[in-house]
């Protein structure tokens, strides 16, 4: 088949966390021709096929699908772009889906999520949560009769798709569950799992058979979502009571906006590093010799960092997140904080830790099962067998 994977969001390709080389790869592996297809504005020269319409012209453009004589296009779409969605469909070309999301959409489904990311995970301002918690309740109210803008374009989105992929199990049945408060469970059968692709760094590499000592954590610091006070506050509890030699392993802390973030606690423990942002060369190497990752999220959709230490043989301990709890299947790959508390993720970490001197982990066998989850090739046939149902 012909294959577009999609880009319609302006930003340049290379300054994208999507791993688009990596789908293009994992799509020519499987038998088919793959290409990028994004506004010229996004193309700066990155090694993959990449189609554009014209110069000056978006992707809104009939002419420029049916042109294309693409059999399947791949979009990153938030669950927006329902415009985009239907006149790819309308061309005579499938559409793929992917929310990226925990599934937690919709305030009459998930008024506590979206209020916990809305108002009290954003600003500090009173006047602004204020402000944020009146156009909720608005929005709460409209939800009841089914005609929430927000809402309607999160189902339309669904609609003109042929597939839906969302990170994980849990997301999935969220999901579902919005769509049917939301009237639209005809829908639910479209929606589907698969981990995004992963750097191919992360997926070849042979150094799996190392000591592993410590801990990495990965991120944009100076992102509520990613909550580093309460990163600091978990390491601080674990660390502070933390006995013989694990006590003094290395907590490497990786990705941008940290400096001013993890500057006393960096000072308080020398075994703890800030190393700022990373090629995943680097951030490969950390996890090779790393028993697990930490995260400290309010909420993500389906984290590249997870699947990288995944395939890299570490496992995951973090929050109580939809992705998390699945990825983790109850203990066999890692283990979530009870709370969003610094004393349960700090708990959490201590019992990972225990499960490592156990002998409970084994890397090579971790790797192998999340690396066919994770690859670019893996994702794509996931995704492509879902479109055949």
């Amino acid at each position: 088949m012909r294959i577009a994977v999609v880009w319609n969001y302006g930003t340049p390709l290379r300054q994208c966390s999507f791993r688009f080389e990596e789908y293009v790869r994992g799509l020519e592996a499987l038998g088919h021709e793959a290409f990028v297809a994004c506004p010229e504005s996004s193309n700066d020269g990155f090694p993959v096929p990449i189609v554009s319409p014209p110069a000056g012209g978006g992707l809104e453009d009939a002419g420029f699908w049916r042109g294309l004589e693409a059999d399947v296009a791949i979009v990153p779409s938030f669950h927006q772009m329902s415009d985009l969605l239907e006149l790819i469909r309308g061309a005579g070309v499938r559409t793929i889906a992917m929310g990226d999301s925990d599934g937690q959409m919709g305030l009459r489904a998930f008024p506590l999520a979206t209020l916990r990311r809305k108002v009290f995970s954003g600003s500090s301002d009173r006047g602004h949560q204020l402000r944020q918690l009146r156009f909720l309740v608005r929005r709460y109210l409209l939800s009841f009769r089914r005609t929430d803008p927000q809402d309607a374009e999160f189902v339309r989105s669904a609609g003109s798709s042929d597939v839906l992929i969302l990170g994980c199990e849990e997301a999935r049945s969220h999901f579902r569950r919005f769509l049917r408060r939301a009237g639209a469970d005809r829908l639910e059968d479209r929606v589907h799992v698969s981990p995004l692709a992963i750097h191919r760094v992360y997926v070849e590499s042979s150094d799996l058979g190392r000591e592993r000592r410590g801990m990495v954590a990965i991120g944009r610091w100076d992102d509520p979502q990613k909550n580093a006070p309460l990163l600091v506050r978990a390491l601080s509890r674990y660390l502070g009571r933390a006995g013989g030699e694990e006590a003094g392993h290395p907590v490497r802390i990786f990705g941008p906006g940290g400096e001013d973030r993890f500057g006393a606690f960096v000072r308080r423990f020398p075994n703890v590093v800030y190393e700022g942002p990373r090629y995943p060369e680097v951030l490969a190497d950390a996890l090779a010799g790393s028993r697990f990752i930490l995260f400290s999220s309010r909420w993500e959709g389906a984290p590249h960092a997870g699947c990288e230490a995944l395939s890299m043989g570490a496992t995951v301990v973090g929050t109580p997140i939809p992705s998390l709890r699945s990825w983790t299947e109850g203990g066999v790959y890692g283990r979530v904080a009870s709370a969003h508390r610094a004393g349960a993720l700090a708990a959490a970490i201590a019992g990972e830790q225990a499960a490592w001197r156990r002998g409970e982990r084994d890397p090579a066998s971790i790797a192998a099962v999340w690396r066919q989850r994770s690859s670019g090739r893996g994702v794509c046939q996931t995704m492509l067998e879902a479109l055949a149902q």
